[in-house]
């Protein structure tokens, strides 16, 4: 909210939308000490689960364009400028999204910056591309930008994904991004509108980042395309291979840290997804593609 204070509006009407979902008197002082300073409004959610309060901002929000961010950024002071003027760019496209950076806090990171899950595990969106079209799957939640129209026809969030407790799928707004994506509906790179990721303190915790790779699992699982292949315990033969492999290298490299680590995310990645088939498997087993 701070930064938000120091964000160049210059020629924009806009509007900060504070949903509060977690029923919390501090949440809700915190965001009125705002107003003044911000055109904000504080908007309680009674039912748990981000995208509920995300479908309940869109509910009430008004304009052309409807930018989301997540409670834990720091926005650089030319983000909304940025993402406005890039929408304006792009007439033809409907999704945009910018720049994510970590902001890391003292101590050790788990894996290195080039381990394949590192961006997906800290939502780090710094692809090393120009500013144009690519896939949906790469607009990310703390920094993406959604023309109104598309939610005026009716479309919302599915409240089945995202942060809701500790166990959920991780995706919510990946799912949506890629569902309009199948409509037709094309995004835009935008790398110059940026937001600061702050990393807390236990998510440098090896627990937590196994719980994110299971939480991945689960949503290669909900929202991946369904692959055409034999299918063993409810879930692909593969995955099943895989999760064999994944848990005798964590054995094997029980004296390694580096490779261990890798090995769980591994092995925490594939029992999610295979969970998550099992989870939505019809009666008696049989999957339902």
């Amino acid at each position: 909210m701070d930064s938000f204070c120091n964000l160049n509006v210059k020629g924009i009407t806009w509007e900060v939308i504070v949903v509060d979902n977690a029923n919390d008197d501090d949440v809700s002082a915190l965001v009125k000490s705002y107003t003044g300073r911000l055109p904000v409004l504080y908007v309680p959610e009674e039912r748990k689960g981000k995208n509920y309060a995300l479908n309940t901002a869109i509910g009430i929000a008004k304009g052309e364009l409807y930018v989301f961010t997540d409670d834990d950024v720091i926005a650089d002071s030319n983000w909304l400028m940025e993402m406005w003027g890039g929408a304006r760019r792009w007439p033809e496209y409907s999704v945009f999204g910018g720049r994510i950076l970590p902001d890391f806090p003292s101590g050790n990171i788990p894996i290195s910056d080039k381990h394949p899950f590192f961006n997906g595990a800290y939502v780090v969106a710094d692809w090393n591309i120009a500013e144009g079209p690519y896939e949906a799957h790469r607009v990310w939640g703390p920094n993406m930008a959604i023309r109104a129209n598309l939610f005026a026809e009716g479309r919302r969030f599915n409240t089945g994904i995202g942060p809701c407790g500790k166990d959920y799928i991780s995706g919510s707004e990946t799912e949506f991004t890629i569902r309009v994506e199948r409509e037709g509906y094309r995004s835009i790179f935008l790398p110059q509108s940026l937001v600061y990721h702050q990393i807390r303190p236990e998510q440098l915790e090896v627990r937590w980042l196994y719980g994110r790779a299971y939480r991945l699992g689960r949503s290669h699982a909900k929202i991946g395309e369904k692959p055409n292949v034999p299918f063993l315990f409810n879930a692909p033969r593969y995955l099943v291979r895989s999760f064999v492999e994944a848990a005798a290298m964590r054995i094997i490299n029980f004296f390694n840290t580096s490779a261990r680590i890798d090995a769980g995310i591994d092995f925490w990645m594939v029992k999610g997804e295979i969970d998550q088939y099992r989870n939505d498997s019809g009666p008696r087993g049989a999957h339902t593609r």
